[in-house]
């Protein structure tokens, strides 16, 4: 059941197409993820949603009430949609417990109560309450700001970058709590990100921009290794991209004859993700696709090591991979390796094209 759709939705800034027909549907009680590049359109689609701009054209509506339909539509006080920004927009001057109760009634009955359930909601203690947003840390801010937003029950959460102000480890137990928090309270949401990491672990649904479109739209798994093009394909993780010419349910490539995911024949262009390629430091078959180790770049937990491929028993080079990945077993410069294909790989759309498909399954 879509909760939220936006049907053919514009916005020009001048001679700038900031969104050229966006069609989106949001289900009830899922997460979307919107990612792309800088200048796609991300924020201009939230700012639309929230109220905070109207579309030159399209249609927005939000459970059955219109929210936008060209340049008329309801004001973002009305629309019942609650907003998290990058910075958290906490009020510098008021306690925790006055941010959280911004928009609650002062007379309102059970105010304090519910200020308290919304501290706990969030995973923060009630010590907290009285104390300024300086004197609290990044993603403890995030969590107040989350509370503020849902103490007005809204039917809609837009994220912008919430956690893209924090550092790498307090992101990532950020942003489950935050998911998990949403998960239970069973508020539809929408994170608009350029971190491809969060959008794929956070989300139920990943739309991807590209020049004020959508290119494609689909489950984070879908997307992921299924992407329609090379753009959508590296945009959402580490790839590797091969010329190949494809007959018969496989590819000919740099990397030897493998399975391919799709019916086709001719020239194309196929993709593996770096999971799908194991190195070995056992000696190579006869038959066996070898490579050289001709570099690896240390970055701790994840090395880069970058692998000449060689052709029958030449120490002649035919191409090279470059892989991203943990050292399990130690590898060297100018180690010998044979190289594993798991998996087909996915060949991608010839043409590239900016319409969007949803590629979940029926």
């Amino acid at each position: 059941m879509s909760f939220l759709t936006l049907q053919a939705v514009r916005k020009r800034y001048g001679q700038v197409a900031a969104l050229d027909g966006i069609h989106l549907s949001v289900p009830l009680g899922s997460r979307t993820a919107v990612v792309g590049p800088s200048g796609s359109g991300k924020t201009t689609l939230l700012r639309i949603i929230a109220g905070y701009e109207v579309p030159d054209g399209g249609r927005v509506e939000l459970d059955g009430q219109v929210l936008a339909e060209g340049a008329s539509g309801v004001p973002a006080f009305r629309r019942g949609i609650g907003v998290v920004s990058q910075d958290g927009a906490l009020f510098p001057h008021l306690s925790i417990a006055e941010n959280i109760g911004f928009g609650l009634p002062r007379n309102q009955a059970g105010r304090d109560s519910q200020i308290a359930a919304l501290v706990e909601m969030v995973g923060l203690d009630a010590s907290m309450l009285q104390r300024r947003p300086d004197q609290i840390s990044g993603g403890q801010q995030q969590r107040v700001a989350l509370a503020r937003a849902l103490a007005r029950k809204p039917r809609l959460i837009l994220l912008d970058e919430p956690f893209s102000a924090l550092d790498a480890g307090l992101r990532v137990s950020t942003r489950r709590a935050v998911a998990d928090l949403l998960e239970r309270s069973g508020v539809t949401t929408i994170l608009v990100t350029h971190d491809q990491e969060e959008a794929l672990s956070f989300a139920d649904q990943v739309a991807v921009m590209r020049e004020g479109r959508l290119a494609q739209v689909g489950s984070p798994r879908e997307l992921y290794l299924r992407p329609l093009d090379a753009m959508i394909a590296a945009f959402l993780g580490d790839v590797i991209l091969l010329p190949a010419d494809v007959a018969d349910g496989f590819a000919a490539c740099a990397v030897g004859r493998i399975s391919v995911d799709q019916d086709r024949r001719g020239p194309a262009q196929i993709m593996l993700r770096p999971e799908q390629i194991s190195l070995d430091r056992k000696p190579p078959k006869p038959g066996d696709l070898r490579g050289r180790v001709t570099d690896i770049d240390f970055a701790g937990t994840f090395c880069t090591i970058s692998v000449d491929l060689l052709a029958g028993e030449s120490q002649d080079a035919t191409g090279f991979l470059r892989l991203r990945r943990s050292l399990v077993e130690p590898l060297d410069r100018g180690d010998i390796v044979r190289i594993k294909i798991a998996g087909p790989a996915h060949l991608l759309d010839v043409d590239t094209r900016s319409d969007a498909r949803d590629t979940r399954p029926e």
